[in-house]
Parts: structure tokens; sequence; C-alpha cells
């Protein structure tokens, strides 16, 4: 029986270091995907309310690469989020991670679909109107529906998504499996996207992405450091 549950416990621990080894790679992998796609379509940059100016601005960019970067990124993110939520060894810090795995969820469907239609319908109309398949006029008032549709779509999916990623910090936080610096590095940034996420769907005076935009940062930062530490540990699990 003792020779049974030593083989027992072996093949768990090899199962959790394999879940903990993958789920920082895919966090590794999706904040990487994540800073591509910014750094392709660089939207800061958009002439907002310029609408030819917007398209202009699309056609030179490689806005489908960029959108399908996005959403794989954030396909990254929930597997490696998932993953580790389950890992947590502290009872209570696992239910938090799990309640936390519907909002993630959802909320990247909701940013899937949103980057799908933005990267797809906005790059294929700048596209069209470059080459002259669509008038100037037309594809002007195009563009002002998809950036309508994709508006409302995005504020509501980086709130989600700040909201998911907060009650993971929560959750590893409270397990005390992460450094204190790194945990409140990631309760701050995520606290912030949710909060300012949620201030732009209200409309609240003074809410702007430019202020959101600090907090998602740091929660980046924040994924990357749990992506390094999953593998370490795994690699610590081991040699050990």
């Amino acid at each position: 029986m003792s020779e049974l549950a030593s083989e027992q416990a072996t093949e768990g621990g090899g199962a959790l270091r394999f879940q903990m080894r993958w789920a920082g790679i895919l966090a590794i992998a999706g904040t990487v995907l994540t800073i591509v796609s910014n750094l392709l379509q660089q939207r800061a940059d958009i002439p907002r309310g310029d609408t030819l100016g917007v398209l202009e601005y699309i056609d030179g960019k490689p806005w489908l690469v960029a959108a399908f970067a996005g959403v794989l990124g954030m396909l990254c993110w929930v597997m490696a989020f998932t993953t580790a939520g389950r890992a947590l060894r502290e009872p209570v810090s696992r239910s938090i991670a799990r309640m936390a795995e519907v909002t993630l969820i959802v909320a990247v469907a909701l940013f899937a679909v949103n980057f799908a239609h933005d990267g797809f319908s906005s790059g294929v109309l700048a596209q069209e109107w470059a080459s002259g398949e669509i008038e100037a006029d037309a594809a002007a008032v195009d563009i002002r529906v998809v950036e309508g549709l994709v508006g409302g779509t995005s504020i509501l999916s980086q709130t989600l998504l700040g909201l998911a990623l907060a009650l993971y910090a929560l959750a590893m936080t409270r397990s005390g499996q992460y450094s204190r610096v790194l945990s409140w590095m990631g309760i701050v940034g995520t606290l912030g996207w949710f909060l300012g996420g949620s201030a732009l769907f209200l409309q609240l005076p003074g809410a702007s992405f430019e202020l959101l935009l600090p907090f998602v940062g740091l929660a980046t930062v924040w994924v990357l450091g749990v992506g390094i530490t999953l593998i370490r540990r795994s690699s610590q699990g081991s040699r050990a």
C-alpha cells in the first residue's frame, strides 16, 4: 500500500509540474502576443474623428495580423490562468479562482469577437477603400458603423477582463504561493484595470483610455511575472 501511495503521489506531482510549466509558458506567450498586437496597431496614433484618415491608417498597418495575435494572446491567458488557478493549494484561494474562470472566459470571448470583427471588417474595408473598390463616402459611413459596434464591446471586454484578473490576483495573493511584491502588483494593476474600464463603460466624467493604460501595463507585467514564477516552480519541483 505504501508503494502504491508513493507511485500515486509521484504521478500527481508530475502532473502538477506539467500543469505549472505549461501555464507559465502560456502566460508568457500570451503576454508577448498581446504586446506584439499593440505594437503593430499602435491605437494611440489613430486619427480619431477623421474617418478617411482612420482608413488610411489601418491600411498602412498589418491590421489582420495584429488582431489575430491579440486573439491568440487572450486565449493563451485563459488557458494559463485556469490551469494556474486549479493548481493553487489553499482551498479558499482555489474557490476564488474557480469563480474567476467564468468571468475570464466570457471576457475573452467578447474580446475575441471584438478583435475579430475589428480586425477583419476594418482591415478589409480599408483595403477596399485604398484599392478604389468602394467610394470614400460609403467607406466613411461603414467605418463609423464598425467603430460604433467595436467600441462598446471593446470597453465591456476590457472591464470584465480586469475583473477576472483581479479575482485571480486576489486568489494568488491569498494562497501565499507568490511573492508579496508580485501579488500586490497584480492587485493594483488589475483592480485599476477593472475600475478604469467601468468608468469608461459608464461614461463617467474624466474617464479615458489614457487613464486606463498604466494599470493595463502594470497588470501585463504581473502576468509575465506569474508566468516566470510558474516555470521556475515547475523546474524546482522536477529537481526535487
